[in-house]
């Protein structure tokens, strides 16, 4: 059984919260004094029900901070709406992201087995590890659990501190591999975060149907993550997509003379516009002309081959072709696409199980998902990936000081190698001896030159 103590400051009130991993159980407490552990406030049972201990000091305790703040008290009835509405949802957050936290338990094994468990007795915040689902704060599980979010800033809490949870842990699953805090290891990792894929909201009235260049409002909530480290071949390539383009002269002349028509038209002189159009015409065509008879040879040739829907019968005519004029002009911009490639070798049980983990968690991510009814399929959840110094403790920061940036990305291709060395080879367990994962990501918006400045490292 594993205790881990939280602490949480509720409008200048501390509370010490004490989740039990095996049971999913939570104590509320006042603050420790010289040594001793407060006083037993209220308890969140395995199934996600809250129920006061000691329901007059902890409103006593409670009105007393409101007192030294300048706050007025809150009566009962007060108290309780206050406790179970806000209070519950934040309460149940903190116990969830120490539940859904690896390093809270003794092995990966042990770790699903009480999530799977958490999951179905309905406690609020959880994430299934078998269907990826994350309760919501009803205890339901759903594709869309954003009721089990407060915005902090406008609610009656605030978090002081939660000591036992590394910094940048949430309330999703986050398995890495080799087992550990890849932090602590010494060298640098790949951080790759699951969120659900948000589409434009139709009755939105500020609707625009087009996603910005940062991509970020197709991040939906965060679901899992995923620390592996790098390995050597990493490397990125940027496009640009160019295409050639030819204007021959008789072309060239054409466009001249719509372009004054068009302009005509859009100036509101439509009639003026058509005139001056067939004027030009004759014009431009006498400049090409310029009395020669060769390139009259040419101009008749040219124009009774597109007549008869041939066009090379100038070159059966004269021996010769239009200039082209050849160019290469922009067509728009590429999408960028990222191949990962990393070796599996498992040095005991629970590394096989965080292993076998890790790869159904990003196949399941990828999958096409259906709705209920099945009358439509939903498009698969994103990633975001960071490349994270081995000295960096903070995985939410910019990201490696000298590598480069990533913008959202669909995982397009998912390969798993069970017989990497040529042989089919199982531990005592069946677990198989090593794994090789191949994985392409391709970025769902394109780089532009103005992100480059402030991206860091070395740009996208």
């Amino acid at each position: 059984m594993s205790i881990i103590k939280t602490t949480r400051i509720w409008n200048g009130l501390p509370i010490e919260e004490y989740t039990n991993t095996d049971t999913g159980v939570t104590e509320l407490r006042s603050a420790s004094f010289l040594g001793s552990q407060g006083d037993l406030l209220a308890t969140g049972d395995g199934k996600g029900k809250w129920s006061y201990n000691d329901k007059a000091g902890f409103r006593r305790r409670y009105n007393n901070k409101q007192r030294t703040q300048g706050k007025p008290t809150l009566p009962k009835e007060e108290f309780d709406r206050v406790f179970f509405t806000e209070g519950r949802k934040l309460f149940d957050n903190d116990r969830a992201a120490v539940l859904n936290n690896a390093d809270n338990y003794g092995s990966i094994e042990e770790m699903i087995r009480n999530q799977i468990s958490f999951a179905k007795n309905n406690l609020p915040g959880i994430i299934n590890p078998d269907t990826g689902k994350k309760n919501n704060s009803q205890g339901t599980d759903t594709q869309n659990p954003n009721n089990n979010d407060v915005d902090e800033s406008t609610s009656s809490f605030e978090l002081s501190s939660i000591s036992e949870i590394p910094i940048g842990s949430s309330s999703s699953q986050n398995l890495r591999y080799p087992v550990g805090q890849i932090p602590d290891l010494g060298y640098d990792y790949v951080l790759f975060t699951a969120h659900e894929y948000k589409a434009a909201a139709i009755g939105d009235s500020e609707f625009k149907g087009i996603t910005t260049s940062s991509g970020q409002e197709r991040l939906g909530d965060p679901l899992e993550r995923i620390s592996l480290p790098i390995l050597p071949g990493r490397e990125e390539s940027n496009s640009v997509g160019f295409a050639e383009d030819s204007m021959n002269g008789i072309q060239a002349a054409a466009a001249r003379v719509a372009v004054t028509a068009l302009s005509g038209a859009a100036d509101g002189d439509i009639m003026g516009g058509l005139k001056n159009a067939a004027s030009l015409t004759g014009e431009e065509f006498k400049k090409l002309y310029n009395g020669r008879d060769d390139i009259k040879t040419a101009l008749v040739a040219y124009f009774a081959g597109q007549a008869v829907g041939s066009p090379g019968f100038v070159t059966r005519a004269t021996g010769s072709v239009l200039n082209p004029n050849m160019e290469l002009l922009f067509k728009g911009p590429s999408m960028r696409t990222f191949s990962f490639s990393f070796q599996f070798r498992p040095r005991f049980p629970d590394e096989a199980v965080a292993i076998k983990e890790i790869i159904r968690i990003f196949k399941r991510n990828m999958a096409v998902q259906r709705s209920s009814t099945e009358l439509f399929l939903r498009t698969p959840n994103i990633f975001t990936i960071k490349y994270i110094s081995g000295g960096d403790s903070d995985p939410l920061d910019d990201g490696h000081p000298f590598m480069n940036r990533f913008k959202p990305c669909m995982l397009s291709g998912f390969t798993v190698n069970y017989t990497p060395d040529s042989n089919y080879m199982t531990y005592a367990d069946g677990s198989m001896t090593g794994y090789d994962v191949g994985m392409t990501f391709q970025e769902i918006v394109p780089i532009y030159a103005d992100e480059q400045a402030n991206a860091g490292g070395t740009g996208f």
